[in-house]
């Protein structure tokens, strides 16, 4: 992800994200860098022309880019986008809300801001699902052992 794409997120943490979020926003960025080059060429350059033109739009509004924006002017900026022009402006500002949203909870201070303990559970489930499936799971890994019944072991014989 290009770096004029990564300012304008960072500048969006305090937008979009609670205040308790704004320390991690470097982490947050790269989380959500992550997320978006893992989506596919083609879907992460769409995300970076919409990111530009997001940046760009504030010009005539405010005389400067949106990565400059702080405060009200940001938020007030980035709500004309949530409640956009256009369909696209809408579900744009819905993509960067929703990938921005996820990215600020997989932060563990910001997971333990809001009690949420998954670890716990995961095991409990697993112990869950070991007892219930525990004769399945013996049959797979026999299976999984045994021999290729399609592919007989054929023996050489050795001089």
């Amino acid at each position: 992800m290009r770096a004029s794409s990564k300012r304008i997120l960072h500048s969006l943490v305090p937008v979009i994200c609670p205040p308790a979020a704004v320390p991690y926003a470097d982490a947050i960025v790269d989380n959500m860098a992550l997320t978006i080059e893992a989506s596919g060429p083609l879907l992460a350059r769409a995300l970076e022309a919409g990111l530009l033109a997001y940046d760009l739009g504030a010009l005539p509004r405010h005389g400067r880019r949106a990565h400059k924006l702080t405060g009200d002017a940001a938020e007030h900026y980035y709500e004309s986008w949530e409640h956009g022009l256009t369909p696209m402006h809408v579900q744009f500002a819905r993509a960067l809300n929703q990938i921005m949203s996820m990215a600020c909870y997989e932060q563990p201070a910001m997971m333990e801001s809001v009690g949420y303990r998954v670890e716990p559970w995961i095991e409990e489930v697993k112990k869950k699902r070991l007892t219930v499936f525990a004769d399945d799971v013996k049959k797979q890994e026999a299976q999984i052992i045994a021999p290729d019944p399609l592919r007989p072991l054929q023996k050489k014989e050795v001089a």
